[in-house]
């Protein structure tokens, strides 16, 4: 059976099928004493709009919380984080390795990850339906 992560959360609107929830996202080490007078802790108000066919249950300033799979957490951070490392890493290492030109290794490198975030937009929607939020 999949660990669920659970997040709190406010909705914020609620449309035809949709509702919108912003939740306050808090880093790991917010569980540590001193994060209230740590100047690293990081905190972040996240908005999710979440399909669902019982969104007429829902009035804006409920509090829900928001559940996903962490099997999709894992994917999202593989996504958008290590896949743009690993290409980042392997074109500027074969790039140097090819011509010796640090300066075209760079610039190379830095283009291919924008080719893979421009598709990563451009298959937003198929990503989409494969990311799936609940509400509880």
């Amino acid at each position: 059976m999949e660990e669920i992560a659970k997040h709190d959360g406010t909705v914020t609107a609620v449309n035809d099928g949709v509702v919108t929830v912003h939740m306050h996202v808090v880093s790991a080490c917010s569980s540590c004493e001193a994060h209230e007078k740590c100047a690293f802790v990081d905190q972040a108000v996240k908005e999710v709009h979440i399909e669902t066919a019982a969104w007429k249950n829902y009035t804006v300033g409920d509090k829900v919380v928001v559940c996903v799979g962490e099997r999709l957490g894992l994917k999202a951070v593989m996504l958008a984080y290590f896949v743009p490392a690993v290409l980042l890493i392997v074109t500027i290492v074969c790039i140097i390795i090819a011509t010796g030109n640090e300066l075209m290794a760079a610039v190379a490198a830095l283009g291919g990850v924008a080719l893979y975030y421009l598709v990563l937009y451009l298959k937003r929607n198929k990503l989409k339906k494969q990311f799936h939020f609940e509400l509880e």
